[in-house]
């Protein structure tokens, strides 16, 4: 048999007045989530179901007589599970919001029109390690002109020297180097990618993914364990995108 003590959050010994304000506390606290939850549509309903019967003193009697008759049973901990988890879920749901503003940045960011940078002229150029491995050292190049800096793969890296003037396209609202044109390259003035733009060139489908996963935690109508797997994956997928940004 249902236990609507449990279900109101009192004990047995509850007066009148704390059963109320249990019900107005409960009932607050799921109404909202009822509407585009169907779980949280039957916790509404057993709590509607429990004040129905622990507020009316005749009913709650004979309810207790029932309730006396039953073996005795421990108190299910699943209650206090499901206000961690639905507690869970509100940090979550921001996060995946969070996410979801990001990746919107990041469209943004590309769908906008670049900033050309022409004739800069290369101030520096100092080889830097993007290698995690000491087994397996790799070399970038480090480049800073008047306006922009970027790393260039050492693949590349003679496409670009110190004094020269480049032309370089530079997105206008986080400042990704996404394209650079040397006229002066042994290899030809077509423009090349440096590292950074590729979350916008091979890598762009992680902020899609990203996007994606998010938007499913903030829909409404999620239930909260869903919630927190979307922002879980959504994060260690943002924290690999990010990566990507950096070191590609």
């Amino acid at each position: 048999m249902q236990n609507y003590y449990w279900v109101l959050g009192v004990g047995t010994t509850a007066t009148a007045v704390q059963i109320e304000e249990a019900y107005a506390r409960q009932r607050a606290r799921f109404k909202r989530l009822a509407v585009v939850d169907r779980v949280m549509k039957a916790r509404l309903a057993d709590v509607e179901a429990g004040f129905g019967i622990l507020g009316n003193p005749r009913r709650r009697l004979a309810y207790d007589l029932l309730l006396a008759q039953e073996p005795p049973a421990s108190h299910p901990l699943p209650h206090h599970a499901d206000d961690k988890l639905l507690g869970y879920a509100r940090v979550a749901r921001r996060l995946n919001a969070a996410l979801l503003a990001c990746c919107l940045l990041l469209g943004l960011d590309w769908a906008l029109p670049q900033h050309k940078y022409a004739n800069e002229t290369v101030r520096t150029r100092f080889p830097v390690s993007v290698s995690s491995s000491l087994s397996n050292p790799q070399l970038a190049y480090r480049v800073h002109t008047e306006h922009t800096a970027f790393r260039l793969p050492s693949s590349i890296g003679h496409r670009v020297r110190e004094d020269q003037h480049i032309t370089v396209w530079k997105t206008p609202l986080l400042g990704v180097v996404r394209r650079v044109s040397s006229a002066a390259s042994p290899d030809g003035p077509a423009p090349f990618e440096p590292y950074g733009a590729t979350i916008y060139g091979v890598f762009a489908f992680l902020p899609l993914v990203v996007a994606l996963v998010a938007a499913v935690g903030v829909w409404p109508g999620r239930s909260p364990e869903l919630v927190v797997n979307t922002a879980s994956v959504g994060g260690l997928l943002a924290v690999l995108a990010l990566l990507v940004l950096l070191w590609f």
